[in-house]
């Protein structure tokens, strides 16, 4: 049987959505009879992801980090030779490298192609607003015309990442990400319409999910006298910045639900998904709610826009905005007694994009290139 290697670029966060493609692929092709091997940065305390890995038979090596400056200057000189060497002793007959954004790589391809070994690539999100210097996006470019496929999990991102690459991509290809509620879940609406409630389901980055747009929204007295509650749910490194800044404003409409596991426990008491996101793939967030029968408020970019229309099965703010956010958001507010078809509408649109196993789907595609 084959040999085939994952490695996780991401190094930001100890798990977060982009990691689910690559694991659960991993752990399917473990149960298939293939020998699978696993590279991702270590941490302490460790994701219970990593561990499920290790249960499936994956083999999982951690990248552990310097902590003082002459390690850290050792392996800048060494340009991680030491964690490529990896390839050496595991061998794969292909390697998969999975980057939360089309710039995250920090060497597997060129040691890839160092070894002879063949390499696909999956490109999870793309940042509009930013641009590579030119000698890091054309050496980017041919690293990823060098791989023998460059999948990514939203039409736009292709697009995006071929304007600044400024190049074609043959050999690239659109994926979906996998979900984490029931392909046929039939949720009823919330009791509690008393109160209309929204859910933001994102990791707390402000960065990339825009909770400060939201924030900067919501502390208009137009808002504030609504009967209308928004939960954030998820964790991150800004919660606490979050959380001052809902006091600093008096956004006491607005609460922290932290991480929850079950996430069709969230649409059984919400009616709809708001996120205003700056930097996306195309997120679960967004399939999630739309598969349990939730309509989503978001921001035109990314994937978005590839399943949610305005005014028919979402709402979409032009731009990661709080003026845009705002303007959707009241359009949204207008039509709050046609929340259930919009919900309705939204429930049987996704399953025209999203398939029932994105998984199966994708170790397919895999298969086609080990033969």
């Amino acid at each position: 049987m084959k040999k085939i290697a994952f490695v996780s670029t991401n190094e930001g966060t100890p798990w977060c959505g982009s990691e689910e493609l690559w694991s659960q692929t991993a752990i399917r092709m473990a149960d298939q009879g293939f020998t699978v091997g696993v590279n991702v940065k270590g941490w302490k305390p460790e994701p219970e992801k990593i561990q499920e890995l290790e249960r499936s038979n994956c083999c999982v090596v951690r990248r552990w980090y310097p902590s003082n400056i002459i390690q850290k200057l050792a392996l800048k000189f060494l340009k991680q030779e030491l964690f490529f060497d990896w390839l050496n002793k595991f061998a794969p007959d292909l390697v998969l490298i999975s980057q939360g954004c089309n710039y995250e790589d920090k060497g597997w391809m060129e040691a890839c192609l160092r070894r002879k070994i063949p390499y696909i690539v999956i490109v999870q999100a793309v940042g509009e607003n930013f641009w590579a210097p030119d000698e890091l996006a054309a050496k980017t470019a041919k690293l990823y015309q060098s791989a023998e496929k460059c999948f990514f999990v939203s039409q736009r991102n292709l697009e995006l990442t071929v304007k600044q690459l400024a190049t074609e991509l043959d050999n690239a290809k659109v994926v979906r990400n996998p979900y984490n509620v029931s392909y046929d879940v039939a949720l009823s609406q919330p009791k509690d319409n008393d109160v209309l409630k929204l859910a933001c389901v994102a990791r707390l980055d402000l960065l990339c999910k825009g909770q400060d747009i939201l924030f900067e929204v919501l502390r208009s007295e137009k808002w504030k006298n609504r009967p209308i509650e928004v939960t954030l749910f998820g964790k991150g490194e800004q919660q606490n910045t979050l959380k001052r800044l809902r006091d600093l404003w008096s956004l006491d409409n607005v609460k922290f639900g932290g991480f929850v596991d079950n996430v069709e426990a969230i649409w059984a008491d919400h009616h709809a998904l708001i996120l205003p996101s700056r930097i996306e793939g195309l997120p679960l967030a967004i399939v999630e709610a739309m598969l349990c029968g939730r309509f989503c408020i978001v921001t035109d970019v990314a994937g978005n826009t590839e399943l949610v229309e305005d005014d028919i099965n979402g709402f979409v703010a032009i731009a990661p905005k709080a003026e845009c956010l705002d303007e959707a958001m009241e359009r949204a507010w207008q039509r709050r007694e046609s929340w259930r078809e919009i919900g309705k509408e939204a429930y049987v649109s996704v399953r025209k994009v999203i398939p029932r196993d994105p998984i199966d789907e994708f170790v397919s595609e895999i298969k086609l290139l080990l033969k």
